[in-house]
């Protein structure tokens, strides 16, 4: 059966917090490996919209699903159902990054908001309705031939952005080489079995061939389109073949790109929960954020003053781009 896959991102243009980057790897009916947008096929136990979205997980593009006035719960129980479905409970957020992530905790000890701090699951949805849904899509994927083979999260707090972007000397490289860490893993696992990446479109780049060249030796990559709103490669060698497709909206327009949108989303909300429980605590009253730019300076601007004294420097807080 044909493998089809999907990359976003959350938080490439925010000031504070992390970014993170996932990947969801399926496997679905040879009759819709050309069009990847199997929402009808899991209509049973998955709504495109909220709207009329009865017992059934919503999938789709997360900027659009999550807003700080709704909250977390509708990127909670499709994140956690489909976790729930795929490994089991999971009820704490250390663990949720220990199965989706190369999480090393080491990585936070210089992180006051983060070291030694974890969040209880679920956060805004309960644990009986999280297991009704992750039970229905069990049984609708199981009737419908649709397996979830892969789920996996990268993330980099704020000095690794900063190190990373110093090093490269550009900011958008560091998105082009977290996907790429994605992608590899991608092409090695499931490159015998011809898997498509549906990947929603960096920026404003359209030519991807050289990157892509660079980063897959050994490989031939072969540009088959390039421009907006698509470019598409295809990546081989003697074993192994991948589609790999840039597209403008891809996370409102294919199932395992909108899904992938959803987990990143997730768990950048839940690292920027953590970081504002450790202002909140130091900073009676301040509202929160959600680190973007025009927010954070006005959250710059209010924690001055405690940061000063907890000594706590630019380079773990704030992005140099």
């Amino acid at each position: 059966m044909p493998i089809v896959a999907g990359i976003d991102e959350a938080g490439y243009g925010p000031t504070l917090g992390p970014f993170v980057l996932s990947k969801v790897v399926m496997e679905i009916p040879a009759k819709y490996h050309h069009e990847a947008n199997i929402w009808h096929v899991l209509k049973d136990a998955v709504s495109e919209k909220i709207q009329k979205r009865g017992n059934r997980i919503v999938v789709g593009d997360s900027k659009k699903l999550y807003q700080q006035k709704t909250g977390l719960k509708i990127l909670e129980e499709t994140v956690l159902s489909f976790i729930w479905h795929t490994k089991g409970p999971v009820t704490k957020f250390t663990d949720l990054l220990k199965l989706l992530s190369d999480y090393d905790e080491d990585v936070f000890d210089k992180y006051p908001w983060y070291k030694g701090r974890d969040l209880d699951l679920p956060v805004a949805s309960n644990v009986s309705a999280i297991m009704n849904y992750a039970d229905n899509f069990k049984h609708t994927a199981v009737l419908q031939d649709v397996s979830i083979l892969e789920i996996k999260s990268h993330f980099l707090c704020v000095s690794e952005i900063n190190r990373q972007i110093e090093l490269d000397g550009n900011k958008s490289l560091l998105l082009f080489k977290s996907c790429i860490r994605h992608l590899k893993e991608i092409f090695e696992h499931y490159g015998k079995h011809k898997p498509k990446v549906l990947i929603d479109k960096h920026g404003g780049r359209n030519y991807y061939e050289r990157l892509l060249t660079q980063n897959f030796e050994g490989c031939k990559v072969d540009s088959i389109t390039e421009g907006n709103p698509l470019s598409t490669y295809n990546i081989n060698n003697e074993n192994r073949k991948m589609d790999v497709s840039f597209i403008v909206g891809a996370d409102s327009k294919y199932f395992p790109t909108a899904l992938a949108s959803m987990f990143s989303k997730y768990i950048r909300e839940l690292f920027i929960k953590l970081f504002n429980s450790f202002w909140q605590e130091n900073v009676p009253d301040i509202k929160p954020t959600a680190g973007y730019p025009e927010d954070a300076r006005r959250f710059l601007s209010q924690i001055h003053d405690i940061r000063s004294k907890l000594n706590i420097s630019d380079d773990i807080l704030i992005r140099i781009k």
